[in-house]
């Protein structure tokens, strides 16, 4: 008996031995936090960083340079202390009030997740430099801040209002103001551009000008003496661009907008510090785009035929942050 028992217990250990498990997080312990490989990693990771100016850093993870790390990394974040945050392996952050903030490092690894304090920063004063200038282009209520035309870039499927006023037109807009009116008749993009009679603007990196910003109302239902432009589609999103044009060609961000958020106003920005700018020279846009459309639906196309009004109010250009490093 004392022989079929041990018999019994080797090959109950055999078996567990030979036994793995069939996915993670099978067994109990399986790829558990490892504290101590997750130090040996943290010391091998080289990040960096700068002060470029008061207040103002430049973090840097320096992939590559941290061999075994490197490789047991999958992503990254920033957590810069003063609520923003980066995935991006260069960043530059803007401590704008001042108190003290700790720039953590965090990297996600097989072995579980690290965080490691890169520095800390006190901040003296209240940064005034990096509150982003923003300059309205058009309120459609006076005259444009730059010389220029809203111009129909597709008139078969375009009609374009301008000038139209709630006391002195019979139309009803959501506000005692002008409004910039697109009427979408048909076609697969709605497309009217403010076309500048003189200024270039430069959104390079090197550049003054970040961002575009403005104030967009879709009504449900809208008549107008030139159509019915009852919002008859479908789909469940809105594409809105904005697009930048140099003549040449024309770089483009694109939002998503449900559709449940139609009769009331939304603010919305378009930021093209990232922007890889291949498909124009960002130093010389010479007009900027408005477009919407509606999301591919694949059972039933993008909404060719559909009709609908979008109102824009308030287009602001933002600057960068200007005067920071003088």
């Amino acid at each position: 008996m004392k022989y079929i028992s041990q018999l019994l217990l080797f090959i109950m250990a055999v078996g567990l031995w030979n036994c793995e498990p069939t996915e993670v997080g099978a067994v109990d312990d399986y790829k558990k936090q490892d504290p101590e490989r997750l130090k040996e990693l943290a010391d091998q990771i080289e990040i960096s960083v700068t002060e470029l100016a008061a207040q103002i850093y430049e973090v840097e993870y320096v992939r590559g340079a941290g061999g075994e790390a490197d490789n047991a990394i999958q992503f990254i974040t920033w957590d810069f202390g003063n609520g923003e945050t980066s995935k991006r392996d260069k960043d530059t952050v803007y401590y704008i009030n001042p108190g003290t903030y700790d720039i953590t490092f965090n990297a996600y690894t097989y072995d579980g997740e690290l965080a490691k304090v890169a520095e800390s920063i006190t901040a003296s004063e209240v940064l005034e430099c990096a509150v982003p200038k923003r300059v309205m282009m058009d309120n459609f209520d006076d005259d444009a801040a730059y010389a220029g035309s809203w111009i129909q870039k597709h008139p078969n499927d375009v009609q374009l209002f301008k000038d139209y006023h709630v006391d002195s037109n019979p139309y009803k807009f959501p506000g005692e103001n002008n409004v910039l009116l697109i009427g979408k008749a048909g076609g697969w993009w709605t497309e009217v551009a403010y076309d500048f009679d003189t200024e270039v603007f430069d959104f390079s990196h090197a550049g003054m000008w970040r961002k575009v910003a403005m104030r967009f109302y879709i009504p449900s239902t809208f008549e107008v003496p030139e159509g019915n432009f009852d919002f008859n589609i479908p789909e469940s999103y809105l594409n809105l661009k904005i697009g930048l044009n140099d003549g040449s060609g024309r770089q483009e961000i694109e939002r998503n907008i449900k559709v449940s958020e139609l009769d009331q106003w939304i603010d919305v920005e378009f930021d093209f510090s990232d922007s890889s700018f291949d498909q124009i020279d960002p130093a010389k846009v010479e007009s900027i785009w408005v477009m919407f459309t509606h999301a591919w639906d694949n059972d039933r196309g993008a909404g060719r035929d559909g009709t609908g009004v979008i109102m824009v109010d308030d287009i602001e250009l933002i600057q960068k942050i200007p005067g920071c490093f003088e």
